[in-house]
């Protein structure tokens, strides 16, 4: 029942989760040689552990939890200073519990809840299990008898039965209790091995089977579970390692997930956000994609219907559908926005649609930007060692809109040699669009060209997209070897 200490700093940090009308419950705990201590009582949310209340230890090590708003069910810590804590299941009116300094974990008892007791004496089955287990591994280790080995394999699948045992009649004794839906939430449903037609394991049809049962143990309309961390670190492996890191299918395979909810309860709550903000955050290339399907599928307004994402306040949820409004053009697989502007002549007007190479990088920079200067360099290198021979052009937009910027665009040009497509929103374009840009629209270029750091979300420099013949995105901010190397498997893919 112990779980990590890392997540504690929240605790001291003042980091607090409070709910109004909670069930109200008579928590105490008595740990001899925690008097006059400061305790504190921290619960789960996902597998993170955060301040829930505190209470002063009497001359007797008498703690009590007594919060007239109340305890949502759920796991909860028990911290005394060290920090070192044990973990109790909040889920009854009334809980009694104590132990000692000595062995917080070794020497806790159970003196009033039965969804405690269940879950120690499970706990505690579990770890003399375990011993057995590991001193039959080491005799199997040591042992090169044949015959004895297969003994020891078959104690070892003994042990194995006795633990289903447990657990399956464990469930089955204690409908309702939160303690037997861990349980039922750490077993792996069993599934039967699929076969193909030479009696081979057919893998791929064994992979979609454990992903469509992945679930079958959980009970995602019960607010619980958002509070317990074996349903958190279930999700985490689902997310990062059952499911291939596809947008596509992450897409459909989290929709399917969250409409096993109710739709409006904690765990609707606990995906939705989950997810989002694992996609938002994501260094993997692609997962805007998924940040933008979560925005328009349940935060934002779509076809007049409100979203379905209720507890943002107003503000945040404007900027966060802005935000998706913004990158949902911008999304891998789709056509790049069109884009026109000038050389440094201010007299030549380009276009990378028009652009001979089935390759394009398009490069958003700024003259004056430190890391800009730097990287730069460096794609003119790759560019001309590789790009030239994969049919990749550089499509170069520089921010040049005054007298400075224009001079030192140029300089940089001449001193790298950067003979790439060179254009930029020039310092003579700039204030002749502002005045009236109808002198350039539509016989030069277009608005979302003139406005491209809103069309392309380039609110940081430098900013790099790739885009095939048919000008669709095929990657984001890549180093230039990472474009050669993904442009080589495109070509590679496109033969076969």
């Amino acid at each position: 029942m112990r779980g990590t200490l890392t997540t504690l700093l929240s605790l001291f940090l003042g980091i607090a989760f409070t709910y109004a009308q909670d069930p109200v419950r008579d928590i105490e705990v008595t740990i001899p040689g925690t008097e006059k201590d400061t305790i504190y009582l921290a619960n789960y949310y996902g597998n993170k552990l955060y301040y829930a209340d505190t209470a002063l230890a009497d001359a007797k090590g008498r703690i009590v939890f007594k919060n007239k708003k109340g305890y949502k069910a759920g796991v909860y810590a028990v911290v005394i200073p060290g920090p070192r804590y044990f973990e109790m299941i909040v889920n009854e009116p009334v809980i009694r519990m104590a132990s000692d300094t000595a062995d917080l974990m070794g020497n806790l008892v159970v003196k009033s809840s039965k969804e405690n007791q269940v879950f120690l004496d499970y706990i505690r089955f579990l770890n003399d299990r375990k011993k057995e287990s590991d001193q039959i591994k080491a005799q199997l280790d040591g042992q090169k008898d044949p015959l004895a080995k297969n003994g020891l394999r078959a104690k070892l699948e003994e042990l194995d039965k006795a633990v289903k045992k447990y657990q399956n009649d464990l469930i089955t004794a204690n409908p309702g209790l939160l303690a037997a839906a861990l349980v039922r939430m750490s077993m792996s449903p069993e599934l039967p091995e699929i076969r193909k037609e030479d009696g081979s394991l057919d893998s791929a049809a064994q992979y979609y089977q454990y992903r469509d049962h992945y679930w079958d143990n959980f009970d995602l309309k019960d607010d619980r579970i958002v509070r317990v961390p074996v349903f958190a670190n279930k999700f985490e492996e689902y997310y990062t390692k059952t499911l291939p890191q596809v947008p596509d299918t992450l897409n459909a395979q989290i929709d399917r997930l969250i409409a096993r909810t109710d739709g409006k309860n904690e765990v609707f709550k606990y995906l939705v956000n989950t997810v989002t903000h694992k996609a938002e955050t994501s260094d993997i290339m692609g997962m805007d994609a998924v940040f933008v399907h979560m925005g328009q599928t349940y935060y934002c307004p779509t076809n007049g219907q409100p979203g379905r994402v209720d507890w943002m306040p107003d503000d945040k949820l404007e900027k966060l559908c802005e935000r998706v409004k913004k990158q949902a053009p911008l999304v891998i697989g789709n056509k790049a926005p069109y884009l026109s502007l000038p050389d440094t002549t201010e007299q030549n007007w380009l276009n990378f649609y028009d652009l001979p190479q089935e390759y394009v990088v398009i490069l958003f920079w700024d003259p004056h930007c430190g890391h800009c200067k730097k990287e730069l360099p460096e794609i003119a290198k790759v560019y001309k060692e590789r790009f030239k021979e994969l049919d990749i052009e550089v499509f170069c937009v520089a921010k040049a809109v005054d007298s400075i910027l224009m001079r030192d665009w140029k300089a940089f040009i001449r001193e790298h040699d950067l003979n790439w497509v060179n254009v930029g929103l020039t310092q003579h374009v700039f204030e002749e669009a502002k005045k009236d840009p109808r002198k350039f629209i539509p016989k030069l270029t277009t608005i979302e060209s003139l406005n491209y750091a809103d069309t392309y979300d380039v609110f940081s420099t430098p900013k790099i997209f790739l885009v095939d013949g048919e000008r669709k995105f095929r990657g984001k901010q890549l180093s230039a070897e990472q474009i050669a190397d993904l442009v080589g498997q495109l070509r590679k893919r496109k033969k076969n």
